[in-house]
């Protein structure tokens, strides 16, 4: 599209608008800072290539997409449960010209043709001929609304000029083209239109617009010269104007694309800046629209783009040590892993988009012993470095050529027939182990610039520095920063790897980064139960079914959020034990009807090898499930048909079955949790969480999860008794030693939850079932905060489409079911009385808790602890229970306890009159009162920094006690004695 212009004066507008704000933020809306006055606004982003980074635009209020390059999801659209749910996906259509690729190009009559866009090979479309609005509003809009989007953007609104070239002409088709968007908002009144320019056609329909868009304001593209240009003033002072129009005479939302090489991301954020600055929504991007560009705000990149050599399938590739011991430490970060074998077509395709914005590094492991050196890896490597991408290459090194491209010199392999002095150059090497060199050759690598941090030397001055960071990112040699134990016992860290990945990726971990481990402080429990062993009986008098003394010794007893789940094969009729399918079922019925229980599946014929049986391959015969008469393995009778078996048999009357809980390996293929999303079902297990003081390693902690193609298998935070007792050969006490994983995946750092794990048959025997409940009195001991799996599973899913984001005024995080973040304890103190959607924050050892209230929240982390004279606003330093809403009220409603009803969510924003939420006061005054409402599986424990505030019984919930804590006596903790809802008032003075 041709760029237009600014006027002359734009300095002049600049500072005009700028005070115009100011002067709104700080008397109008006195709780309003001038970046937040702008940010008020709707945020945008522009993604048109097939390969959607759905997670990162998230962070956008509206995302458009080419809706051409989406595939349909089995359970909706191809953006669910990979987007933020809070954001809009708007459908790219053109309407003044269609392209023979459109599917519904074929049903266009020849009539409808006005003329030809050669550049494009596109037909102009006559928009004033009889018949092309409805079928335009019939073939091309209501396909995409029923496909889910109820947004869309308008292009080529203007292409009617290339034909139509008299007055008379063109007011035809502006009058037919402004016809075409009334009738898009008769049929669908609801859906929001972004114009893509359409100036000409505004003054009629500028009512029906939600907002214009514009491209080029300061930085452009020349497509004849293929280069990337400043935007001439003249061209400038015109776009202006028009945005101006449509701003000020309008009123409407106006965004400016511009362009700039993706290897220039400094230029990027200037511009944005630039455009911000006008009032002005942006987005900086390339010119096909295929990278995470600029907009209102910029994404902070969370995922890493692993590159590894597994040929397999995705059961293959959790086995792998890019995946199995790598990822923990990633996902402790804050950071997600895109699995990326070097071979794959996939691969072919990364190496033509863009890398900057969207991935945190580039990581390799090759375990296979040789780094393949193939063109699609040089050519990587070179736009990771051009672009600025943290390069990170694990285990197997490129080949000397490549590593001089990278800045190291390689010499030639020498022998050496005595041992190699280690010179420790990092505190972080020898973390769970000394690394341990060979002593049969050496190569000399020598940085030419860098940092090592492993150098290994001859006694005759030989050296090679084997680990190190680097000015593009970091190197560790397979055998000196990870070491294999003799007698196939595991591996040892020889680098600590979450502080190595921190440097290498040049992590900042004063930035939030959403967290699944904790919520309000404190560190989450789960329990869920297997079940396996239903019909086992247990070694105790009478010999009863485990499954009768795991409901009495158990889940009665310690009436926890308790996910329990049974194997249809053995329950029900059609299964293994027939003659005992009446009483197990009866058991299954007293089970699920009980009002902290929540109803799991385990399959119907409990696959041992999920892979075996889907490619139909049992591996070395081994069987591949339980073998119930009759049956073959099919993936919907699996899941769907187990599930159905449960709800209709075994369920009580409004409660249904809501997990899946993988069975055997946990490793099912893309196919059983396609199906499981599918039906509606959350999913759940595997992972290697098993660390113990026996095995101490960090190589024992497994991931958050994995994609299975389109969808997420989410692991169990912990494993099971089966692995705590040698595969159930004994000691049959063992699983008392998940205590210790428990406590070891605390401190130093918190890696994962509590999650009590285990399968119906621990209660079959005496030692088992002394264990279990050594291992729930521990958790009730820890005051943790107990979820459902359900739950769990959620912010899981929810942990890696959550998204940071830097702008104006800091830092913005938006989640939809995760409400915890953290920071390391170097990041700045919130300010409570300017942050926005926070309500407290907790410390545990060099880790800082920020528990959010809503889905978007704003956090200046750069921003410097409140002085002596600032007011310190009152928070929330902890909680067992989730936190339903938190309101710092002031004035006359605050005073007589305004509006008590804790019907609403944590969402709310409180921002009425005399009521404000905590996040949105930027007020000098304290605060007269303080409301919080929360929802407890236990007895609630809410800990509250409140100096000067004391309980109003008569305004909360009955029976709340409330002790002030001795030592710090500006600290109050409120303790209810009923679970559910429970709601709080404060009364502050002074």
């Amino acid at each position: 599209m041709q760029a237009t212009q600014v006027k002359p004066s734009i300095n002049w507008l600049r500072k005009c608008l700028a005070f115009a704000l100011l002067f709104i933020a700080q008397y109008v809306h006195p709780t309003l800072t001038l970046a937040q006055t702008v940010a008020k606004q709707p945020s945008f982003a522009f993604f048109y290539g097939k390969d959607i980074p759905w997670e990162s635009l998230g962070a956008f209020d509206y995302a458009v997409v080419e809706s051409d390059h989406i595939k349909p999801l089995v359970m909706g659209p191809g953006w669910v449960h990979r987007l933020n749910p809070n954001t809009q996906v708007a459908a790219y259509i053109a309407v003044g010209e269609v392209h023979p690729t459109r599917r519904y190009f074929k049903d266009m009559r020849p009539e409808w043709k006005l003329g030809e866009n050669k550049d494009w090979g596109s037909i102009v479309v006559d928009q004033a001929a009889p018949g092309w609005s409805a079928f335009y509003v019939a073939n091309v809009i209501k396909p995409l609304w029923d496909a889910g989007y109820k947004a869309f953007f308008l292009d080529t609104l203007d292409s009617f000029y290339l034909v139509a070239k008299t007055p008379e002409a063109q007011a035809k088709q502006i009058a037919g083209m402004a016809q075409l968007i009334q009738d898009i908002k008769a049929a669908y009144p609801e859906a929001k239109l972004i114009f893509n320019r359409g100036f000409e056609i505004l003054p009629q329909v500028h009512k029906l617009a939600f907002a214009v868009v514009a491209e080029s304001l300061f930085q452009g593209w020349n497509a004849g010269k293929k280069a990337y240009v400043e935007v001439p003033q003249a061209d400038r002072d015109w776009i202006w104007a028009q945005l101006k129009k449509c701003k000020e005479e309008y009123g409407l939302p106006v965004v400016s694309i511009d362009y700039v090489a993706p290897k220039n991301r400094k230029l990027a954020r200037e511009t944005a800046k630039k455009i911000r600055a006008l009032g002005v929504i942006p987005w900086v991007t390339n010119p096909v629209l295929d990278m995470m560009g600029v907009g209102q705000v910029e994404v902070v990149p969370r995922q890493v783009l692993a590159i590894h050599d597994e040929p397999g399938h995705l059961g293959d590739l959790s086995t792998h040590e890019i995946h199995r011991i790598a990822t923990a430490p990633l996902n402790y970060l804050g950071i997600d892993v895109r699995y990326v074998y070097y071979g794959s077509p996939e691969l072919a395709q990364l190496v033509s988009q863009p890398l900057a914005g969207r991935y945190a590094g580039v990581l390799t492991w090759f375990n296979r012993g040789t780094f393949p050196e193939t063109a699609g890896l040089t050519s990587l490597f070179d736009a990771a470095r051009e672009q600025e991408v943290p390069l990170v290459i694990v285990g197997a090194m490129p080949e000397s050529q490549t590593l001089a491209s990278l800045g190291m010199a390689i010499g030639a392999s020498e022998r050496v027939n005595e041992p190699l002095s280690l010179q420790k150059l990092s505190p972080h090497v020898g973390f769970e182990i000394e690394p341990k060199p060979t002593v049969n050759a050496l190569v000399p690598i020598r940085l030419e610039q860098g940092t090592p941090w492993l150098r290994v030397a001859s006694r005759t001055g030989l050296y090679s520095d084997v680990i190190a960071m680097t000015p593009w990112g970091a190197y560790a040699v397979d055998r000196y920063w990870k070491v294999e134990l003799s007698q196939n016992k595991g591996a040892r860290w020889a680098v600590n790897p979450v502080e190595f990945f921190r440097a290498a990726l040049r992590w900042d971990s004063r930035i939030p980064m959403p967290d699944v481990t904790t919520e309000n402080g404190k560190r989450l429990l789960t329990v869920h139960i297997d079940g396996d062993g239903f019909a086992s009986r247990a070694e105790i008098p009478g010999t009863p079914m485990a499954s009768e003394v795991m409901l009495s010794e158990f889940v009665q007893r310690y009436p926890l959020p308790t996910t329990v789940s049974i194997i249809e094969g053995e329950v029900g009729a059609a299964g293994l034990y027939a003659a005992l399918s009446p009483a197990l079922q009866a058991t299954a019925r007293k089970l699920f009807a009980l009002p902290h229980v929540e109803i799991a599946s385990h399959s119907f014929s409990h696959p041992f090898y999920w892979a075996d049986s889907e490619l139909g391959l049992p591996a070395n015969g081994r069987a591949m499930g339980l073998k119930v008469p009759n049956y073959q393995y099919n993936v919907e009778r699996e899941v769907k048909g187990s599930a159905d078996y449960i709800n209709n048999a075994l369920a009580p009357r409004g409660k249904k079955t809501k997990v899946m809980l993988w069975s055997g390996n946990t490793q099912p293929l893309e196919a059983p949790v396609r199906e499981a999303y599918k039906h509606g079902l959350l999913n759940m297990n595997s992972g290697n969480t098993w660390i113990s003081k026996a095995e101490p390693s960090l190589t024992l902690v497994g991931p958050i999860g994995m994609m299975k193609g389109d969808y997420f298998q989410v692991y169990a935070p912990n494993q099971n008794e089966n692995v705590y007792t040698n595969d159930w050969t004994g000691p049959f006490y063992g699983f008392e030693r998940v205590i210790e994983t428990f406590e070891m995946t605390d401190a130093p750092l918190r890696m994962k939850p509590v999650n009590i794990y285990y399968h119906t048959y621990i209660a079959s025997k005496r030692a088992s079932i002394s264990s279990l409940h050594k291992v729930y009195q521990w958790a009730m001991a820890q005051n943790l905060h107990p979820i459902y799996s359900s739950e769990y599973i959620e912010r899981a899913i929810d942990w890696r489409r959550a998204t940071v984001a830097m702008g104006d005024s800091g830092l913005e995080l938006r989640a939809h079911s995760v409400r915890q973040w953290r920071s390391d304890d170097s990041a700045a103190v919130p300010d409570m009385a300017s942050t926005q959607g926070i309500a407290g924050y907790a410390a545990h050892l060099k880790t800082r808790y920020i528990h959010t209230m809503q889905s978007i929240a704003y956090y200046d982390h750069m921003a410097m602890t409140l002085g002596s004279n600032s007011v310190k606003m009152p928070y929330l330093e902890s909680a067992n229970a989730q936190l339903l809403k938190w309101e710092l009220r002031t004035g006359a409603a605050g005073n007589a306890g305004g509006n008590l009803s804790a019907s609403g969510s944590s969402g709310s924003s409180g921002s009425s009159g005399s009521s404000v939420s905590s996040s949105s006061s930027s007020s000098s005054s304290k605060p007269s009162s303080v409301y919080a409402s929360f929802n407890s599986y236990t007895p609630l424990r809410a800990r509250f920094y409140a100096p000067g505030c004391t309980l109003d019984a008569a305004q909360s919930s009955p029976g709340l006690r409330a002790v002030r804590d001795a030592a710090q006596p500006d600290f109050t903790t409120i303790e209810a004695a009923s679970l559910g809802q429970t709601q709080i008032l404060l009364r502050c003075t002074g």
